[in-house]
């Protein structure tokens, strides 16, 4: 059994954040590059609509609109980013792995689950994730010691598919 128990740093989340969300399946990626392409073009639309030589209100207006959106999805994803870190900052997390599963006690609650909701893990230079649909775990390199990372390495290997970076 693999015991640690940490303080998440703010810093930590949000580099666990990104590798999950950098890891998301190729469908979701290309609908999110998809979307920011039509953003682009309904830009360039408006910016080159231009009867008679001049640039009309209408072509203000769309790429007001579409930079609006465009900053809005960005401002809205940082805003649950730091709302779901403010329910753990500062308070102690502990994680207890073994072979049929983890235990994970957050600050508000403590639940049980088994290996096969874990869709993959993550390993960077200071975090481990494991990632359980579009939920993410945060495991820190700092809480383990040098014999528990490579356990832990090892057990997640067994149990789990490892994600690229």
């Amino acid at each position: 059994m693999i015991r640690t128990t940490f303080v998440l740093q703010r810093e930590e989340f949000i580099k666990a954040h990104r590798l999950s969300v950098r890891n998301l399946p190729m469908k979701i990626r290309t609908l999110g590059w998809v979307q920011c392409g039509l953003l682009a073009a309904l830009m360039l639309l408006g910016a080159s609509y231009q009867p008679n030589d001049k640039l009309q209100p209408i072509s203000l207006l769309v790429m007001l609109l579409a930079w609006i959106i465009l900053m809005i999805g960005g401002v809205q994803s940082r805003a649950i980013l730091n709302l779901q870190f403010e329910r753990m900052a500062g308070k102690e997390i502990c994680y207890e792995f073994d072979e049929t599963g983890f235990t994970a006690q957050m600050p508000d609650s403590e639940s049980r689950y088994g290996w096969g909701i874990v869709t993959a893990f993550i390993e960077s230079d200071a975090l481990f994730v494991l990632k359980s649909g579009s939920l993410f775990y945060t495991i820190p390199k700092r809480a383990l010691s040098a014999d528990q990372i490579t356990s832990f390495r090892n057990l997640l290997s067994e149990k789990c598919i490892p994600s690229k970076l």
